[in-house]
C-alpha cells in the first residue's frame, strides 16, 4: 500500500514540476549515483567501450552521461501516468510512418527496440497513430503499482502483454497484422542466441526472431533518442531489416538476430550516452570483472 501511494505521489509531483527543473534535478542525482554506485559505474564503462572504441575517456564520459540520462528517463516515466493523447503527440517527432506501415504486409511487424532513449513512448506512438499495438512489458511484484502502470499504457491504445506470460498472445497478434514491440537488450547468462555486437560475442534472446520467423513478420528495429538535454520531445530512428529465411529454422534465428543487432549497433553509434546498460552485457567483459 505504500508503494503504491508513494508511486502516486512522484508521479503527482513530477508532473506539476517545471520540466526543466525536473530534468536538471534527475540529472544532478544521475550523475551522483554514477559515483555512488561503484558496481553500476564499473559495468557501465565497460559497456561503453564498445561504442567507445576503446577509447576510456570517452567511455566513461558516456556511461555517466548514461546515468543522468536515464534519471530523465525515469522522470518522464513519472510523468507518463498522465500522459494524454495530445501531449504524446507533440512530444514525439517522427513524420516516416508510411515507412512503417508498408512493412505492415499481413503478418505483422515485430517492433524490436532496447532500454535507450524514452523507448516507452515508442509503442505509444504507433497506437496513437493507429497501429495496433501490443507490447512485451515486465511487471511490477506490486499489484497495485502493476494495474497502474498498465492502465496508464492501455489508455493510451496498447494492448500489454506481460513478459513473464508472452507465449501464444504474441502469435495471435502478429496473425491481426498488428505490430509487436519488444525490448532485446538483455544479457543471457546462459541459453539464448550469440551474436556478435560491436565486435565482441553476446547471449541475447532469441524470441524476436523466432516468432518473427513463425509467423512470417517483417522486423523493424528501433531507437527513440532525445532530441535534446532539456526536451521531453523524442525522435525516432527506424531500420527495416531485410531477411530471407533458408528453412533452416535454427540457422534462420540465429542469422536474423544477427541482422538485428547489426541495424542495432549502429543507432547506438549516433547517441551512445542515451543507451542504458548497468549490467554486463559481454560475457568476457564481465569474466575480466571478476578476475580481476
Amino acid at each position: 500500500m505504500l508503494l503504491y501511494w508513494a508511486f502516486r505521489a512522484a508521479s503527482a509531483l513530477a508532473r506539476l514540476a517545471p520540466v526543466r527543473l525536473s530534468y536538471a534535478l534527475a540529472r544532478m542525482t544521475g550523475t551522483l549515483a554514477y559515483y555512488a554506485w561503484p558496481g553500476g559505474r564499473r559495468r557501465c564503462v565497460d559497456n561503453m567501450r564498445r561504442p567507445a572504441r576503446g577509447d576510456e575517456r570517452l567511455a566513461r564520459r558516456y556511461a555517466r552521461r548514461s546515468f543522468a540520462n536515464y534519471a530523465v528517463y525515469l522522470v518522464d516515466f513519472l510523468r507518463f501516468m498522465g500522459t494524454s493523447p495530445e501531449e504524446l503527440n507533440a512530444r514525439v517527432h517522427f513524420h516516416e510512418w508510411d515507412r512503417v506501415e508498408e512493412q505492415r504486409r499481413g503478418n505483422g511487424i515485430v517492433f524490436v527496440t532496447m532500454h535507450f532513449g524514452n523507448w516507452d513512448l515508442g509503442a505509444a506512438a504507433l497506437a496513437m497513430y493507429g497501429v495496433p499495438v501490443a507490447a512485451v512489458a515486465d511487471t511490477f511484484p506490486n499489484q497495485r503499482v502493476n494495474d497502474l502502470v498498465l492502465s496508464s499504457r492501455e489508455h493510451l491504445g496498447m494492448t500489454i502483454i506481460p513478459a513473464d506470460r508472452m507465449g501464444p498472445g504474441i502469435l495471435r497478434a502478429l496473425r491481426r497484422n498488428d505490430v509487436v514491440a519488444t525490448l532485446i537488450d538483455i544479457p543471457f547468462s546462459s541459453g539464448g542466441v550469440e551474436v556478435e555486437f560491436f565486435g565482441g560475442t553476446i547471449a541475447v534472446s532469441e524470441g524476436p526472431a523466432r516468432i518473427a520467423l513463425r509467423a512470417g513478420s517483417s522486423v523493424i528495429v528501433a531507437t527513440l533518442p532525445r532530441l535534446g538535454p532539456w526536451s521531453e520531445t523524442v525522435g525516432a530512428d527506424i531500420s527495416p531489416v531485410a531477411y530471407e529465411p533458408t528453412g533452416d529454422n535454427e540457422h534462420d534465428v540465429k542469422a536474423l538476430t544477427q541482422a538485428v543487432f547489426s541495424h542495432l549497433e549502429q543507432l547506438v553509434l549516433r547517441h551512445p550516452d542515451q543507451w542504458y546498460i548497468f549490467r554486463h552485457l559481454w560475457p568476457a567483459d564481465a569474466a575480466a570483472a571478476n578476475s580481476a
